[in-house]
């Protein structure tokens, strides 16, 4: 029997709202020496503190995609009895690894050869192995080559798909729910001492996988109380005020986030943080009283199915289109700026456009033939 395909509304919506708030971030941050002297004045410092929190686009990614995964994995083990562990293997590599192995091939034997090309510091085998984040680690602050870099949070999916797929075929031999939700517990229990050891290493809070793994858990942990549906009438029947205020509160809390939680506290910001994104998916899916729906924001449902490929080539255009700006002298004015930025958004955009349609849509469609 095919295991019956589920969709949920505002999933798409979301996913591209966490892509466009990393896009923007990177766009403000990402070769601002070039734009000259204009984008150190004070408004355009405020405006860069503001977009830099785009980065928590990837948080939400990660809660996202935990989520998704989990959610799925529970309807195929109560359709069919059982998870079939090798098809969901296939199926992640089928959505990560072509886009993933195309931007590290590019980087590693292409990009040097051609104009603008710099050789990287960077190591392939941690790349082939899906360990860029610790490669990241190592190296980063060697490397100016960004577009490298923004694969880390996809090593994190993909160690984190496979060591969900050996705990569930070798330890939990007969997933439950609890078992889930006792899994999920232990990721989030051990990342919160893992970060409170660590916390004097920048690096190592943002891009270990111990250290982000929980925005993962948390969703694996919502996906299993969303199964149930008992236990979430309360978000379902929340009114406006109520999710506005939960929205201010989170929101202010990523802001000051190093205010609220000071010294060693800072141990559970990710658990927090990961929490605030929880409610916004579970908001997003059930509540009846909602201020809006992601996918009712016009083209946030359709883009929402290009955002790995978004994601993924937005650095190598911002690369680009800063060095050609900067060549032609284009960069000592805020009305180039927006040029640069319009160009931005919409070179990445056909890019995207183009990649899904003639190379990633063909091997999605394979997916099908992996689903018991």
């Amino acid at each position: 029997m095919q295991q019956e395909k589920i969709h949920f509304e505002n999933l798409n919506g979301l996913r591209f709202i966490g892509a466009l708030m990393v896009f923007i971030a990177h766009a403000f941050s990402i070769n601002r020496e070039v734009w000259g002297s204009f984008f150190e004045t004070t408004p355009m410092f405020l405006i860069r503190k503001v977009t830099i929190m785009g980065s928590y686009g990837v948080n939400l990614f990660f809660v996202l995609s935990g989520f998704l995964i989990t959610y799925l994995l529970l309807a195929e083990l109560k359709q069919n009895g059982r998870i079939h562990i090798g098809f969901f293997l296939v199926r992640r590599i089928l959505r990560l690894w072509p886009l993933y192995f195309f931007v590290v091939l590019f980087g590693f034997f292409l990009f040097p050869h051609l104009p603008f090309g710099i050789k990287t510091v960077h190591e392939f085998w941690r790349y082939a192995l899906f360990l860029s984040n610790f490669d990241e680690i190592i190296h980063g602050l060697q490397d100016s080559i960004n577009f490298l870099t923004v694969t880390w949070s996809v090593s994190i999916e993909e160690q984190f798909y496979i060591g969900w797929a050996l705990v569930i075929g070798l330890i939990i031999r007969r997933p439950t729910i609890g078992a889930f939700r006792l899994f999920f517990l232990v990721v989030v229990l051990s990342s919160v001492i893992f970060r409170f050891l660590n916390l004097d290493d920048t690096r190592i809070l943002y891009y270990h996988t111990l250290s982000v793994i929980s925005d993962m858990a948390i969703g694996g942990f919502l996906a299993t109380v969303i199964f149930e549906r008992k236990t979430v009438n309360f978000v379902r029947e929340m009114k406006k005020w109520q999710i506005a205020l939960v929205y201010l509160a989170g929101i202010a809390f990523l802001f000051l986030s190093s205010r609220i939680l000071p010294g060693k506290l800072m141990a559970v910001e990710r658990i927090v943080s990961g929490t605030f994104f929880a409610f916004i998916l579970l908001e997003q899916l059930i509540a009846k009283h909602s201020f809006l729906k992601a996918d009712r924001i016009p083209f946030f449902e359709a883009a929402g199915r290009l955002t790995y490929g978004f994601y993924l080539f937005h650095c190598i255009v911002i690369f680009y289109l800063c060095k050609t700006f900067e060549y032609f002298h284009l960069t000592q004015h805020i009305g180039w700026f927006l040029l640069y930025f319009a160009v931005l958004l919409c070179l990445n955009s056909l890019l995207t456009i183009f990649s899904y349609r003639y190379f990633e849509k063909p091997l999605l469609n394979l997916k099908k033939y992996f689903r018991v």
